[in-house]
């Protein structure tokens, strides 16, 4: 599958496990006694910040201990899917998502994350799809997160006029949300729109820091509009900052055509 793609799915697993895990403690292991239900629970939160800090084999004894408690709760099988996601094993990583829906059809995490895998495989109409079911939830925390994923699988199905509609979404749920304006603003430039592309891109560098697509994007932008010291300003950045990057690369071939 392309890099592009399995770029854009870390981030959003990162992003995922980051927010499922959530506060943890070390009482997973106190007495017997302890309720079971709660104790299943606190081990899959443990096993997920584990996960995010790339500790697999400590995430694998805690799902495990979890299983003891409820071996066939869909968000035991969650926590393998995003193991194994995160170990490459894809083909385990979809048995236990679908395991996971099958035990709760309602379980809108694991319908975001599967998204999100789906998307890392290149399976856009199905990633779509998922994350429709994820957007309808009005009650899931992460909806601005949703919207940005589904914005991104209508990108990459052509249909740009949606995804700009996703991306918008995302970001009158979260104006502090930087992701979606660096693709609105992809968009809006290959439309020729400009102004509305650098509105877009002005606003991403407003709350993030600069990135190879940002800065190749800017250079773009302001060469359009005639700025050419800014434009070199924004390339100087770009190959000091990025010289690895294929933005860097794409920019020192446009150098030699222009």
């Amino acid at each position: 599958m392309k890099n592009p793609i399995r770029n854009y799915s870390r981030f959003l697993l990162l992003l995922t496990v980051m927010a499922t895990a959530g506060c943890v403690s070390s009482g997973a292991n106190r007495s017997s006694g302890a309720d079971p239900g709660a104790a299943n629970q606190q081990h899959i939160r443990l096993a997920l910040s584990y996960i995010s800090s790339n500790n697999r084999d400590l995430a694998r004894v805690h799902l495990e201990k979890a299983k003891a408690f409820n071996p066939r709760s869909a968000q035991l099988y969650n926590g393998y899917a995003l193991l194994y996601q995160m170990e490459q094993e894809f083909e385990l990583a979809e048995r236990y998502y679908r395991k996971a829906l099958a035990a709760d059809s309602d379980y809108t995490l694991a319908h975001y994350n599967y998204s999100a895998f789906l998307f890392n495989q290149g399976r856009m109409q199905e990633a779509l799809e998922e994350m429709q079911l994820v957007t309808q939830d009005l009650a899931y925390e992460r909806r601005p997160q949703a919207f940005y994923i589904l914005g991104l699988s209508q990108k990459r199905l052509g249909d740009t006029a949606a995804a700009v509609e996703s991306f918008e979404k995302a970001t009158q749920l979260s104006a502090g949300f930087a992701p979606p304006f660096i693709e609105t603003a992809e968009i809006y430039f290959q439309q020729q729109n400009y102004p509305l592309s650098k509105m877009a891109l002005d606003r991403f560098k407003q709350l993030s820091k600069p990135t190879s697509k940002s800065l190749w994007l800017s250079v773009r932008i302001e060469q359009r509009f005639g700025n050419r010291d800014k434009a070199a300003s924004e390339g100087l950045k770009l190959k000091n900052l990025f010289p690895y990057s294929k933005e860097n690369l794409e920019y020192q071939e446009w150098l030699k055509r222009n």
